[in-house]
């Protein structure tokens, strides 16, 4: 995602960009095409960048192992600081550019922070009962019949306890 800024008067510029999951090279987690709004504000000295992304995240569910997919928003502004030398940054979101520079590509920070984004349970519906841990069935279409824990009494001292708390 290439956007021009020789051309740009300083002030807010919006575009809009719409890529797909192949060419970002995350198509091992997103599907279809990732939909970008960027705001550009520009002056003399500087350019920073607001951007929006969404794109829809293909897993499989960690409790029933059902293949999902969800929304995914993701945010994040990044800062271009014009200098004619060249400089490194400590801050993974301001970057030093020459004022030779012509275009700015956002592809890498965008398929990084798309990457970022992604929850670290990936379930498909918050309520979502899982599977069975001895028959493996799946509990959110029907129940099994394996018979329950038995109560060996291991941790008779530990639910005393909590009730003596409450």
């Amino acid at each position: 995602m290439i956007i021009k800024i020789t051309n740009l008067s300083n002030g807010v510029h919006c575009f809009n960009f719409d890529k797909s999951v192949e060419d970002l090279k995350i198509d091992d987690l997103y599907t279809g095409s990732v939909s970008v709004k960027v705001t550009l504000d520009k002056s003399m000295h500087q350019i920073i960048l607001d951007t929006e992304s969404n794109a829809k995240h293909k897993f499989i569910c960690d409790r029933c192992n059902k293949e999902s997919e969800s929304d995914i928003t993701c945010n994040f502004q990044l800062v271009y600081l014009f200098s004619a030398k060249k400089e490194q940054s400590d801050d993974n979101n301001v970057k030093f550019l020459s004022p030779d520079i012509d275009k700015i590509d956002i592809s890498e920070d965008l398929s990084e922070y798309l990457r970022l984004s992604l929850p670290m349970k990936n379930l498909c519906s918050e309520d979502c009962k899982g599977l069975c841990p001895n028959c493996g069935t799946d509990l959110n279409l029907k129940k099994c019949r394996c018979k329950k824990s038995i109560d060996t009494g291991v941790w008779d001292a530990l639910k005393k306890l909590k009730e003596n708390s409450n």
